[in-house]
């Protein structure tokens, strides 16, 4: 087929020096047939010679393309209509050789019914929050919305992750929505504005991200900032947990208070809520999680002569004892995590010292932006900090790397003219102390920028918490101890990292258990 196609012997011999000949070939040639001339079959083979230089296609290679590897690759080229072509010519030549992601051609996928043209079924299944529009988009099927409803639905969610700048799964203020509606009824028509809004309160209270305003009060909100408040005066729960069940229980109100009142509360609207919560993708610790914080406010509710619900009613969803791993990057991942950022920068220097702390020490999140200027002993070269669930005070001496981090970062980075106490803070204004959310961002930058893959759960601060005790207890600290580093109240709870005690388990596995039977 090149033959006809190229009749200089460099061309011919650039085009065939190139792996996958054969499959480049079967597609010119059905191309052809298809009635294409031989200019366009030209540009075809060229177009394919630099889709396998591009995508390092190899002739004995059978993984996968994804869709989002080739959208990355796109950019190489000058002009949208260039992309188009690329994108387009890639994905159909990919699918015929069986080296395409699957789910462009998977006609179960909700997504792939919305269009048959390539752009528009690409911009559903490679926008962020995949999952997350998914399981909305499913759920509403499940309730019987039309093909159109859904399809309008699909779409929007397309323009709220634009203008609303969401990459992925995090709390979206009310103030921040009702803002963004604003600015878009500028330029945008009444119909359009109503769509949008009711779309966005729908699905991002679907999947639990969107926080109401003040003044979007609850009907119970006075009652529920009495029980948070009794929670804390006889409990002793910390001000996180308070604000975590606090969260919980709104959620909870919004979902039921168009359903019923307080006072004809029943166990079917709390197992409808549950059922809710599921379908929208919660796993079952956090909904157990839920069930706890929900039974504890019928027992107050209860306590208060406002409702008689039997609490023993309210049943957790089965979840095992230990039943799943830590999951957590290798130390090798740690330590090209540690030398991710530039060190020579002001971020750079903060950042890796978060790092550190999170993956040296355990800490978690929260205790890194808690941590204060004055928690730092200098002299004996100890840090002092809180353990947010247990409220203990802990000292732990510093290690010359961890020591040097800081001191860099406090001397060269930090803009210690500023009335900010806590160690970590914002490089730019309003200065202030650094959230949960932004140390998020900075070990999720970290673990992307690697651009390896890596087989765990989650990218945040916490993983790094498990790969400290994955770390220490390989290398033969026992469980007591690393359980007082990370302030673990219960043994119980550090006993799972038993589970990837690698060298007592291949201890284990060397055993010859047929002379102890």
């Amino acid at each position: 087929m090149l033959e006809l196609l190229f009749k200089s012997e460099s061309n011919l011999l650039k085009h065939r020096g190139v792996p996958l000949l054969k499959e480049r070939e079967d597609f010119l040639v059905r191309k052809q047939s298809e009635g294409c001339q031989t200019r366009e079959l030209q540009i075809l083979a060229s177009l394919l010679l630099e889709t396998v230089n591009i995508l390092s296609l190899k002739d004995k290679d059978k993984s996968i393309i994804t869709l989002d590897e080739i959208l990355e690759k796109s950019s190489l080229f000058r002009n949208q209509k260039q992309i188009k072509f690329f994108i387009s010519t890639t994905i159909n030549w990919l699918n015929e050789i069986g080296r395409l992601d699957l789910r462009y051609c998977d006609h179960n996928l909700l997504f792939n019914h919305f269009s048959t043209i390539c752009h528009y079924r690409i911009r559903y299944i490679t926008y962020p929050m995949y999952h997350e529009r998914l399981s909305y988009l499913n759920y509403m099927q499940s309730l019987g919305m039309s093909f159109n409803r859904l399809r309008e639905h699909a779409e929007m969610q397309l323009h709220i992750i634009d203008e609303l700048g969401i990459s992925e799964k995090k709390i979206i203020h009310q103030h921040v929505l009702d803002k963004t509606i604003i600015r878009l009824a500028a330029y945008n028509s009444l119909k359009w504005m109503k769509t949008f809004k009711a779309v966005s309160i729908k699905w991002l209270s679907f999947i639990g991200i969107l926080e109401r305003s003040q003044e979007q009060l609850l009907r119970d909100n006075d009652l529920i900032i009495e029980y948070i408040n009794w929670s804390k005066s006889m409990k002793g729960l910390s001000d996180i947990t308070l604000k975590g069940r606090h969260s919980r229980i709104n959620d909870f109100s919004f979902f039921i208070q168009d359903k019923t009142d307080l006072a004809h509360l029943n166990i079917s609207v709390i197992d409808e809520y549950i059922q809710y919560r599921h379908n929208a993708g919660c796993c079952k610790r956090t909904l157990s999680l839920l069930t706890t914080n929900i039974r504890e406010y019928v027992k107050f509710l209860n306590f208060k002569g406002i409702c008689d619900i039997c609490v023993e009613g309210i049943r957790h969803p089965k979840e095992y004892s230990l039943s799943t791993l830590p999951s957590a990057p290798s130390w090798d991942i740690v330590e090209k995590l540690l030398s991710f950022y530039d060190t020579s920068t002001i971020v750079g220097k903060r950042n890796t010292a978060i790092l550190a702390l999170l993956s040296i020490y355990g800490l978690r999140t929260s205790e890194v932006t808690r941590l204060k200027l004055r928690d730092i002993d200098w002299d004996k070269r100890q840090l002092c900090f809180y353990h947010v669930k247990n409220g203990h005070v802990q000292s732990l001496p510093l290690s010359p790397y961890v020591y040097n981090l800081l001191i860099d970062y406090i001397v060269n980075g930090r803009d210690n003219k500023r009335k900010v106490e806590e160690v970590f803070m914002t490089t730019f204004m309003p200065y202030k102390s650094l959230t949960r959310s932004c140390i998020y961002k900075i070990v999720s930058d970290a673990y992307k920028g690697l651009k390896i893959p890596i087989n765990i759960k989650h990218i945040g601060g916490h993983s790094l918490r498990h790969a400290c005790a994955s770390n220490l207890i390989n290398n033969g600290v026992s469980l007591k101890e690393i359980g007082d580093i990370l302030g673990h109240r219960l043994q119980d709870t550090t006993r799972i990292y038993s589970k990837i005690d690698i060298t007592n388990l291949r201890k284990v596995s060397q055993i010859e258990w047929e002379v102890m039977l």
